[in-house]
């Protein structure tokens, strides 16, 4: 695969720095490295981009021609020659596909995540409103690769020194006393303490990022009904109820 490059220089050095087409970059030298890569794939560039935006270098795109600061040309010779060794896989023409909700995450999220599926070689894209696009046949692989991202990327504090299965058996005998009486001191008190521990910490090994956050959001929603009296017996006891019988299974 081919490609140039040549330097330039830049008309100031005061300049905002942006990733969009036509735009320049913030530099502390007036020269500029540019990169002709009009030969590549279009998906050779993405994987090229991905990879630029997870090193943190400052770049842009005029059509198929890479900029960056002459600071930076070193790092971009090396991830230019990574991105020529890494085939991008490509969704089949007439396969069935499905999406993920993603428009809530950062460009740097979706560049990881795009990497880490390049690596597993699973086919994507991301849709104009921003949603993961993948084929059907992958859907495993995808819901293996999204728990795994989400627990690497949580920055919430591990259960230090804790134990997840004590805790989740805690939750559930207060959740089982107050399906019996909404009204139980010792249950009321053990949520109350409990509930806090789920929803900041982040998902112990283990155990699904999104069945543990379901957890915790259910642990929460009881407890809100339980502090502000929002809720009747009958409310209180049934959202106790569902939540221990999705612990039981746990435990």
């Amino acid at each position: 695969m081919k490609w140039g490059k040549r330097q330039t220089e830049s008309e100031t050095n005061e300049q905002p720095e942006v990733v969009e087409d036509g735009e320049t970059i913030d530099s502390d030298s007036a020269a500029e490295i540019e990169y002709e890569l009009h030969e590549w794939a279009g998906e050779t560039r993405l994987v090229l981009d991905q990879l630029l935006i997870l090193k943190e270098v400052p770049h842009v795109w005029q059509g198929a021609t890479l900029v960056v600061r002459e600071e930076d040309e070193e790092v971009a010779d090396q991830l230019i020659e990574e991105a020529e060794s890494t085939s991008l896989p490509t969704l089949e023409a007439d396969a069935e596909t499905i999406e993920y909700e993603t428009s809530g995450w950062s460009d740097s999220e979706q560049a990881s995540f795009g990497s880490l599926l390049v690596r597993l070689g699973i086919p994507y894209e991301f849709s104009d409103e921003g949603s993961l696009v993948v084929q059907a046949s992958d859907e495993e692989a995808i819901e293996t690769a999204l728990d795994a991202f989400q627990v690497v990327n949580d920055e919430r504090p591990e259960l230090d020194g804790l134990d997840a299965n004590s805790l989740l058996t805690e939750v559930f005998v207060s959740c089982d006393r107050l399906r019996r009486d909404h009204r139980d001191d010792t249950g009321v008190g053990e949520i109350l303490r409990l509930t806090p521990l789920l929803v900041e910490h982040r998902p112990p090994f283990g155990i699904e990022a999104n069945l543990w956050d379901e957890i915790g959001k259910r642990a929460n929603d009881l407890v809100g009904l339980l502090s502000e009296g929002s809720g009747d017996e009958e409310e209180i006891r049934s959202q106790a109820s569902g939540l221990s019988e999705t612990l039981r299974s746990l435990i």
